[in-house]
């Protein structure tokens, strides 16, 4: 009977044990996976040196470097840094609430599903330039799409513009509206940078 209970007593604790490591191990397992997934300010900054090299040994070499966030005004810092050659940043104003309706003087609206975006006027002047257009994150390539297409309607030409983005998605790659240049790839919409969830 001794012997039975002590039996029945490691197998209990040998369990419980493997219990634990498997809940240790699951939680491990998803740390390194935010880990790869996710990109701190280190990371961040290696990302978009990335996406400088491709675009640096690309044959495209932009006149202007486009902004399409203010997100995006930093990925074209890091990347304007890193270019072989000087190239001017414009950035565009960018609102984050769709259906609002804000005037700036100054500037054309281009209301997307997600947000508001406003172009310079001024950049209608440079319909002859190369054109990298740049930002943090393209989830689906609407946004990204649709400056295109409104620039494309100002008179620029699509085989002079590029585009680029430290992250995107494999749906926007998969359905082709993703970025002529990326740095990193997320599997699913569920990204993190380090000021915050992707939008």
């Amino acid at each position: 009977m001794a012997r039975v209970n002590l039996w029945n007593l490691l197998l209990s604790l040998t369990t419980i044990v493997g219990f634990g490591l498997a809940i240790w191990q699951t939680l491990r397992a998803e740390q390194l996976n935010r880990r790869e997934r996710d990109l701190d300010w280190p990371r961040f900054r290696s990302a978009a040196s990335d996406l400088a090299r491709k675009v640096d040994r690309s044959d495209f070499m932009p006149d202007v470097i486009v902004a399409l966030s203010e997100r995006g005004a930093m990925v074209a810092h890091l990347v304007a840094r890193e270019l072989r050659t000087q190239v001017p940043i414009v950035t565009v104003a960018y609102l984050a609430r769709p259906g609002e309706n804000v005037r700036l003087p100054g500037y054309v609206p281009i209301p997307g599903t997600k947000a508001t975006v406003y172009l310079p006027e001024g950049l209608a002047a440079l319909q002859h330039r190369r054109l990298l257009l740049l930002d943090d994150y393209v989830m689906s390539g609407d946004g990204l799409g649709t400056a295109v297409n409104a620039l494309e309607a100002w008179g620029f030409d699509r085989a002079r513009m590029r585009s680029g983005a430290v992250v995107a998605t494999k749906l926007a790659i998969a359905s082709r509206k993703g970025p002529d240049f990326h740095a990193r790839e997320s599997r699913d919409l569920d990204f993190y940078f380090p000021w915050g969830k992707a939008e």
